[in-house]
């Protein structure tokens, strides 16, 4: 297998196996967009390549269709979030002690 390499049956996208972070992933680039995920356990590179591609598909196909039947999808900012009652602040736990007051 060459990095890059293409799939026969996605024409328009060229992926490229990398190493980021320790691990295999595997980067896709066409259309104008660049994806990436993580090669899973047992699973090849054009298998993964493949998986990526189908669920960016599917993302784009049902925004499109959302689109067409006038359905505004909601924006972060515009979200009712329910208000925050007996709310306690949580010290995050760290591994390392930064900084300590007593």
């Amino acid at each position: 297998m060459t990095n890059p390499f293409r799939l026969r049956w996605l024409q328009g996208w060229i992926f490229q196996v990398v190493l980021m972070e320790g691990h295999v992933q595997v980067e896709a680039h066409g259309f104008g967009i660049c994806l990436r995920t993580a090669v899973l356990p047992g699973e090849s590179p054009q298998s993964a390549a493949d998986r990526l591609v189908l669920a960016e598909d599917r993302r784009r196909r049902a925004l499109h269709s959302a689109w067409l039947r006038g359905n505004d999808l909601p924006r972060p900012s515009e979200r009712p979030f329910p208000p925050l009652r007996e709310a306690q602040s949580e010290r995050p736990v760290s591994l390392v002690v930064v900084q300590q007051n007593s």
